[in-house]
């Protein structure tokens, strides 16, 4: 078991998270994933490690019920993540929410900001010293769309997003910082041999409109018929050997496009990020 593989993946008990928590199992990975429904993770906790791969493998895959809005227990995971593993091959950043009327933490954050991008920075960033004790690990952050992620802009005295709340743009803005962010990390990490890259997750059958209105999500459950099971340019980002290398990429259908955002701008996101971060 000590050259076994291991994957961290958020938001990994449904849709494109999900999908890639199934490969990850089927390529010998040992995979923790996290999610906010604690019966749902178990269940599939389950199901995975009863699976004839991993029985015939012995590997033991790990459900972690984690509230990824509040970054004080996101730091205190990632902290005893490193206490309990020697190294990580791969980090998959998928979660998200999507929600009509404006969700804020306890500390006054938008929620959606906060599990998409904000609890991003911080696994990312605090779970370096076990990527690169490894040879070709990764950071894999679920992505959109090219003019999505172009088009949007961050107001960076209103990243709570309290002044004319709308969640899809607060949703395309969420995107905007997480691709922002994989353009930075992606520089920053060249020295330690740690790829980062965003992919589009393609249309697949995921819950992100649990949040919306009945009506909504009535009309997402129909539309879901026409929708994939599985995200395949986010496993092809993952697992992929060819693209060994290549980094600060957006993978669009398994192609690429390079994500570049202005150096003043980016700065100005990560360090007003790290202040936002540092008070938990």
């Amino acid at each position: 078991m000590e050259n076994t593989k291991h994957a961290l993946v958020t938001g990994g008990t449904s849709g494109v998270g999900l999908s890639i928590v199934n490969q990850l199992v089927k390529h010998n990975f040992k995979v923790t994933f996290i999610g906010s429904n604690s019966s749902k993770g178990k269940r599939v906790e389950l199901e995975i490690n009863n699976s004839s791969n991993s029985l015939t493998k012995g590997l033991k895959h790990k459900f972690v019920q984690l509230d990824l809005s509040d970054l004080s227990l996101v730091k205190e995971f990632s902290n005893q993540f490193k206490q309990e593993n020697k190294s990580l091959n791969l980090l998959v950043n998928v979660a998200g929410i999507m929600s009509p009327k404006q969700q804020l933490t306890a500390s006054g954050l938008d929620k959606t900001f906060a599990i998409g991008y904000l609890s991003t920075f911080i696994l990312s960033t605090e779970l370096i010293p076990l990527l690169e004790k490894v040879e070709n690990s990764r950071i894999v952050n679920v992505g959109g769309g090219f003019n999505i992620i172009n088009k949007a802009k961050l107001e960076f005295d209103n990243l709570n997003f309290t002044n004319r709340y709308s969640g899809l743009k607060t949703a395309f803005a969420t995107i905007h910082a997480k691709s922002v962010l994989t353009q930075i990390l992606a520089e920053k990490l060249i020295p330690k041999n740690i790829d980062v890259n965003s992919f589009h997750p393609g249309t697949v059958k995921s819950n992100l409109t649990r949040n919306m209105p009945k009506v909504l999500q009535f009309l997402a459950k129909m539309a879901s018929v026409f929708m994939a099971k599985e995200s395949s340019n986010g496993i092809f980002v993952c697992l992929d050997k060819s693209i060994t290398g290549q980094t600060g990429k957006l993978f669009v259908k398994q192609k690429t496009i390079d994500l570049k955002f202005g150096l003043e701008y980016s700065d100005e996101l990560w360090e007003i990020t790290k202040k936002i971060v540092s008070e938990y």
